[in-house]
C-alpha cells in the first residue's frame, strides 16, 4: 500500500509538472498497459532515467536549454510530517560549483565536478584513466505540493549537499470526505 502511495503520489507531480510546462492537462489515463521495465534494468534506475528523459522533453517544449549532463550524484530524500530533506552526494565539488533552483515545484541541482588533480613538487600528472565521475551534472526532483519552497534552506558539508524543504502541516495527507 505504501509503494501505490509513492508511486500515485509520483505520478501527480509529474501531472502537475506537465500542466505548469504546457499549460494543458496531462493525457487521461488509456487501458493500454504501460510498457514493462526491460529485465536488465534496475528498475529506481530505469524510473529515473524516464523521468529524466521526461524532465528533458518538457526542457526542449519550453525552449529551456539544458547542460550536457556527464554524470549523476546519488540523491537520497528522507520525509517527515514536517519537513523533506534532500541529501545529494557531491564528493570533490567545491560549493561554487554547485546550483540548485526551484522553480514550479521542482528543485534542479546541477553544476560541475572538476578532474582532480595530482601536484608532484614543480609538476604535475596528466590523467590517464578514471572511475571517479566528473564534468557537468543535473538532477531534478519533483517536490511534494505541501512544500514551502520559499522557506527552503540549502546546507553542504562532507561531500553532501543537503536541502531541507518545510512542508505546511496536514497538507497532502489523505481524508475522507462526506458526501451529503
Amino acid at each position: 500500500m505504501e509503494d501505490t502511495l509513492t508511486i500515485d503520489q509520483a505520478i501527480e507531480q509529474i501531472e502537475r509538472l506537465y500542466k505548469s510546462v504546457t499549460g494543458k492537462e496531462a493525457p487521461p489515463i488509456s487501458d493500454e498497459p504501460y510498457a514493462t521495465i526491460p529485465p536488465e534494468k534496475v528498475p529506481e534506475e530505469h524510473v529515473q532515467e524516464q523521468v529524466d528523459r521526461l524532465v528533458q522533453s518538457l526542457g526542449d517544449f519550453t525552449g529551456k536549454t539544458w547542460i550536457d549532463v556527464k554524470w549523476k550524484p546519488t540523491v537520497s530524500v528522507y520525509e517527515s510530517r514536517d519537513e523533506v530533506v534532500i541529501a545529494v552526494d557531491l564528493p570533490g565539488v567545491p560549493r561554487e560549483a554547485v546550483h540548485a533552483e526551484v522553480n514550479r515545484g521542482v528543485l534542479e541541482i546541477y553544476g560541475d565536478r572538476p578532474v582532480q588533480s595530482v601536484q608532484d613538487g614543480g609538476g604535475s600528472f596528466e590523467l590517464k584513466y578514471s572511475e571517479s565521475p566528473h564534468g557537468k551534472f543535473r538532477r531534478t526532483i519533483p517536490l511534494p505540493f505541501s512544500a514551502r519552497t520559499e522557506q527552503l534552506q540549502a546546507l553542504m558539508r562532507s561531500g553532501t549537499l543537503e536541502i531541507r524543504v518545510p512542508r505546511e502541516a496536514g497538507a497532502g495527507n489523505a481524508r475522507t470526505i462526506h458526501i451529503g
